[in-house]
């Protein structure tokens, strides 16, 4: 399972990091390193100390709310069942789960997923419609993509749960986002440690 674990961090990170790679050594290479064109550098709070408690506030009540009481009984048995919901491999194993799950979530998940959305899509959103307009479009199409891999992995759900589950991915996408663009310097750090770490919960409530 640790193999399979690090197979697919590897797979994640090749796949959402060659197009932001590619763009990077085409068009910026020799402006910046991709690191810093990323935001992959430290992060440093650029705004007040009572808007990051709001923010951390906000983002508690929404991954404490277990929108899955809004599925259906079919739809949540065929989310169960489904081998295409990463958290299902990890079902009823205990402990044993721990390190595979860390490396999947924070890797798999938060990195590779954080590369690619909040780090060179919305950065580069942003740039052409503002702050705002990129960190919205950004949040959409994260939704989007999720309703996409459960449409394409042939998971039964209704139209109904796929509003759902794209209502609550994109809210995350914009409350990360949200985080890195406007409460910090651009840096992705806090919305990989953020993204790695919800899945990680919810991989362990799956686990034990």
């Amino acid at each position: 399972m640790i193999l399979s674990a690090v197979q697919t961090a590897f797979s994640n990170l090749v796949i959402f990091s060659i197009l932001p790679v590619l763009w990077w050594f085409f068009r910026h290479r020799r402006e910046t390193t991709f690191w810093r064109w990323i935001g992959l550098y430290r992060p440093q709070l650029q705004s007040k100390w009572w808007l990051l408690l709001l923010f951390a506030a906000l983002y508690y009540f929404f991954y404490s709310f277990d929108f899955t009481q809004l599925f259906s009984a079919d739809t949540l048995e065929a989310l169960e069942s489904s081998d295409s919901v990463s958290a299902n491999a990890f079902a009823g194993i205990g402990a044993a789960a721990i390190l595979p799950a860390l490396i999947q979530n924070f890797i798999a998940n938060g990195l590779a997923e954080e590369i690619f959305f909040r780090g060179f899509l919305c950065k580069r959103l942003c740039a052409h419609f503002g702050s705002t307009g990129g960190i919205l479009l950004q949040a959409g199409l994260f939704g989007i993509m999720h309703n996409a891999i459960y449409l394409i992995a042939g998971i039964s759900i209704g139209l109904g749960a796929h509003l759902i589950l794209f209502f609550f991915t994109a809210t995350g996408a914009l409350l990360l986002a949200t985080l890195n663009e406007k409460l910090y310097n651009g840096s992705l750090l806090p919305s990989v440690l953020l993204h790695g770490l919800g899945n990680f919960i919810t991989t362990m409530l799956v686990a034990f």
